[in-house]
């Protein structure tokens, strides 16, 4: 009896474990991309990749080979091949690209939407000069000067900027001095410190020349002219932006780094640290550094033969190289959080994706803008320039992106 009872125990215990082993390896091959194809009335596995998309903002339709499958977010199954992949939602630019579907292997696309129509909201009122953007990317200091404000309003200010909604009133900006019988700001420019901690402001009329710190209040007592310290100050600045530079040229392979016109200062890492944007110093071509890339790594056209003074894009994950522009373009910078890069070209503002996919027009203006900086939420634009109707140069935010 007890015997019986024993291998009736055993046989549900062997039964079970061959369930879940069972049901185990099938979740596991369907992970994996395998389908059960039943053409020709034939049963058997055949392998598929995956398709995994995404946006922001959520809830875009998802086409492939202009056949809207699904919306994001979700994951598709795939024969191995290439597709044409478009993910569009009213109000955005659409998102398209040519991608490699490989079988078990994920594709992930995640699409950055950007506003068809960006919002464009003044952030001052008054005649802006001078705007100079600081190393961080997250300071603006400026001049401002107008026969309708008033002497206390006219000054010197410093806009900073944070990952929070950055609004439309008079408190976006704080005035650091306004100005003085003496000292008109509007008559100078501006250089920040290596750290964007100190600003030398140097007189465009005169030799006078002030440093002093953004945090500082400043008033006539704390401002010395140090003209006579300028070259020793410029020099000690010199040293410490190039062992800033250094630093990060060592985390490019060594292959590369001969290439990099680090004279420029531009050698930008996203937010993620692993691409970076660069100038070629020369013409040259690069090799590929990686015997075995990652499987999943872009299919995009690359460029490995540089030409001196073009910009690029290198990732160090997938050991890729990509043009962004020729010497027509300036002011390149990252979308922060994204792989988009932001830049200006004659007096259009464009965006595009890392590997040159997805270039649009995001702004075009009568005159050409004097500083394109992104928000450090990545969500917005700060730019300098008129228009035919208001020819005085002021302060905007240009709303790229949705949340």
């Amino acid at each position: 009896m007890n015997s019986d009872s024993n291998r009736k125990s055993l046989l549900i215990i062997v039964s079970v474990a061959s369930i879940v082993v069972s049901v185990t390896f099938l979740i596991s091959i369907f992970a994996r991309g395998y389908r059960l194809d039943t053409d020709n009335g034939n049963f058997k596995l055949k392998v598929t990749g995956l398709l995994s998309v995404t946006s922001k903002p959520k809830s875009a339709s998802v086409y492939v080979d202009n056949i809207l499958v699904t919306a994001t977010d979700d994951t598709i199954n795939l024969n191995p091949g290439n597709y044409q992949i478009k993910i569009s939602k009213e109000g955005f630019f659409p998102w398209e690209k040519n991608i490699q579907i490989k079988p078990e292997l994920v594709y992930q696309a995640d699409a950055q939407l950007i506003n068809l129509s960006p919002e464009l909201r003044p952030i001052t009122q008054s005649h802006v000069f001078n705007p100079t953007v600081s190393p961080d990317s997250t300071k603006v200091i400026f001049a401002l000067a107008s026969s309708s404000a008033t002497s206390k309003e006219n000054g010197l200010y410093l806009l900073e900027l944070s990952e929070l909604p950055l609004l439309p009133s008079k408190n976006t900006q704080r005035q650091l001095s306004p100005n003085l019988s003496y000292l008109d700001w509007s008559k100078f420019t501006f250089e920040f410190s290596p750290n964007s901690k100190q600003v030398i402001a140097s007189s465009k009329t005169n030799s006078s020349t002030y440093l002093f710190s953004i945090d500082q209040t400043l008033v006539p007592k704390n401002l010395f002219d140090i003209s006579y310290r300028l070259p020793q100050i410029k020099k000690e600045w010199a040293e410490i932006q190039n062992q800033i530079t250094l630093e990060k040229l060592n985390k490019l392979p060594v292959e590369i780094q001969p290439h990099v016109a680090t004279d420029s200062a531009l050698l930008i890492f996203n937010t993620s640290e692993d691409k970076v944007i660069y100038q070629a110093s020369d013409s040259a071509q690069i090799t590929p550094q990686m015997t075995s890339p990652p499987p999943t790594k872009s299919t995009q056209t690359q460029q490995r033969l540089l030409k001196k003074g073009y910009y690029y894009v290198y990732s160090l994950k997938d050991d890729t190289n990509f043009l962004i522009g020729d010497t027509g373009i300036s002011q390149i910078s990252w979308l922060p959080y994204s792989d988009s890069v932001v830049y200006l070209q004659g007096n259009n503002i464009k965006v595009t994706e890392y590997d040159a996919t997805n270039l649009h027009t995001i702004y075009t203006g009568s005159t050409a803008p004097t500083i394109v900086l992104a928000t450090p939420d990545g969500y917005r634009l700060i730019t300098s320039t008129s228009y035919p109707d208001n020819p005085l140069n002021n302060l905007y935010s240009i709303s790229i992106r949705e949340r």
